[in-house]
């Protein structure tokens, strides 16, 4: 599937004006803090977009480390790996990686960077 057309779920520290503009992009993205899942677990969350078919997009690494250590199940992950983390720097980034005319696949993690993007395929059973 394209990059363009994948749904999100954005982890409690993704900026509300991300959202925003990447709903303005036309993606369809679930956000934690307006379902008010402040704190919830971020096993809970993966369970969540595991089951819905939603790519987790995150600052935070921990996601990752509970699929690559503790192989608990993911649909896939979009780790913003950034050293601005400023808003309008992350809604930059999202805008001009989500305009490229890329394949994704699921039960990947891509870790995102200004100036690069890595993927790591996971191993699914």
């Amino acid at each position: 599937m394209k990059l363009k057309h994948i749904s999100l779920l954005t982890d409690e520290n993704i900026s509300p004006k991300v959202v925003i503009r990447l709903r303005q992009m036309g993606l369809d993205v679930l956000d934690t803090k307006e379902q008010q899942w402040h704190g919830t677990d971020d096993e809970d969350l993966m369970n969540i977009a595991y089951q819905q078919h939603r790519f987790i997009l995150t600052h935070d690494s921990d996601f990752g480390t509970l699929v690559i250590n503790q192989g608990k199940p993911c649909y896939g992950i979009l780790y913003l790996r950034l050293k601005n983390l400023k808003p309008d720097n992350v809604s930059q980034v999202c805008c001009d990686l989500f305009q490229r005319d890329m394949e994704i696949a699921p039960y990947t993690i891509w870790v995102i960077e200004e100036t690069r993007i890595r993927i790591r395929h996971l191993i699914t059973t």
